[in-house]
């Protein structure tokens, strides 16, 4: 019996005693098959829970079998054969059926807990791939070929510098998992997407007065109190659609925005926990690449350019792509500045100068690394006067000054095959090459 196999997996809390238990029964179809239904939260979704459920489970004088009531499932509840009122009647009619251990497996499987404080990855391990890793469109980039797959107008939308998150709601019990599919614990976010209507939605998790990455995440990722975790969503896909990831799904994104616009301003309680990200409607890519340029100088990544008729699946879109300006430099070394008081870098320098020879560009880089550094400050009198090249997002001008400055330049090489450096002009031209072909 199944729920003597569960058992069995409970009576030790080690993960190589359950790893061993599930090796023992690789050749038990109906025991797959439970795992799968349970876990699998791609291919199987039900449209119905147990909160409802008001007859008694199970009966001494079973007239079904689990594996009965299991082909039900997938037959009737899975392709939403059977919904509503029809659905908690024939489920009740299974439940009152089954013996009363058959009956508690088929309720652990609404619930998609079997309760044996297993993950996805181990029971992938011996059941190879059994559990679906959910889909994921990954973003093309944005050149001369894909430019042609891009319908104007579009949607440009902020890319958010976060770590991603598909939340899956289904019937008010709600999912939080990894790219990888690793599932998370949000409590606090939990309570506001229980009640959005049944679906994933997909975003990224940010922290709240945290800007850079690495330590956002890592907040995200400890054991500590995480109310101060957000997250921005850009897509809403129906069960359906998300379990058919792999397969010709038919709804537009100009659609999918919209009803994950709608279900968000329906749910007041989401306040500035969740967000739909900052998104704009453009005629052109100059307009696309403007936005970009502005969140670029704000600190941000970048920008997602999207046609309004882009289907999700699980693939890297055509119809999804990243816009990101970058731009190179030419520029001449000036210096270098004091490093800060109390750090490291007091010993060395804080960064480089630097100015293009016509006076119209000028300003400072870091971003080498700590043998880069040494490498630097033991020879500084070789490395002024040098030409190097600088990558930056765009050119600002303050209102006092007579020169230009780069916005977030780094640091790529030194030149020594060159002597001059580039000109405003120049400058200018490479950045409207870069928002043409960006």
């Amino acid at each position: 019996m199944i729920k003597s196999i569960l058992n069995v997996i409970n009576e030790d809390n080690g993960s190589n005693y359950k790893m061993d238990i599930l090796k023992r029964n690789t050749h038990n179809p109906l025991f797959e098959k439970v795992l799968k239904m349970a876990y699998d939260k791609v291919v199987y979704t039900y449209g119905i829970s147990m909160k409802n459920v008001t007859c008694d489970i199970g009966t001494a004088n079973p007239t079904m079998t689990l594996q009965n009531a299991v082909d039900i499932l997938e037959s009737d509840f899975c392709t939403r054969k059977v919904t509503g009122h029809k659905a908690m009647a024939e489920l009740e009619f299974i439940l009152t059926s089954l013996s009363l251990d058959d009956a508690d497996v088929i309720t652990k499987i609404i619930g998609r807990d079997l309760k044996i404080n297993m993950g996805r990855s181990n029971i992938n391990k011996v059941f190879k791939n059994l559990i679906v890793k959910p889909p994921y469109m990954r973003c093309g980039i944005y050149g001369v070929k894909t430019a042609k797959k891009i319908n104007f107008p579009a949607i440009v939308q902020l890319k958010a510098d976060g770590m991603f998150q598909a939340v899956q709601v289904e019937n008010g019990k709600v999912t939080f998992t990894s790219r990888a599919g690793e599932e998370r614990q949000l409590p606090h976010l939990e309570k506001i997407f229980c009640n959005f209507k049944d679906g994933v939605y997909i975003g990224e998790l940010l922290v709240k007065g945290i800007k850079d990455r690495s330590l956002a995440n890592g907040r995200i990722n400890s054991d500590d109190d995480k109310r101060d975790v957000y997250i921005q969503l850009w897509d809403y896909i129906t069960p359906q659609e998300y379990a058919n990831g792999k397969g010709k799904n038919t709804i537009k994104y100009v659609a999918r925005f919209s009803d994950l616009k709608t279900e968000v301003d329906a749910n007041p309680q989401a306040l500035d926990s969740v967000i739909v990200i900052e998104s704009y409607e453009v005629k052109t890519i100059q307009e696309a690449l403007a936005y970009t340029s502005k969140w670029m100088n704000d600190g941000f990544e970048g920008a997602i350019l999207k046609d309004y008729g882009n289907i999700f699946k699980d693939h890297t879109s055509p119809t999804q792509l990243k816009l990101k300006l970058e731009i190179d430099l030419e520029v001449r070394c000036t210096g270098f500045t004091d490093g800060k008081k109390g750090t490291k870098r007091a010993a060395t320098f804080g960064a480089m100068t630097f100015v293009n020879d016509e006076g119209t560009i000028k300003g400072q880089t870091s971003g080498f690394t700590d043998a880069m550094i040494l490498k630097l400050h033991n020879n500084r009198e070789k490395y002024i006067g040098k030409v190097f090249t600088v990558q930056f997002n765009d050119l600002t001008q303050a209102r006092d000054n007579d020169y230009y400055a780069l916005s977030h330049p780094r640091f790529i090489e030194f030149r020594d095959d060159k002597d001059e450096t580039d000109t405003l002009e120049k400058a200018f031209e490479l950045r409207e090459m870069a928002m043409e072909l960006s």
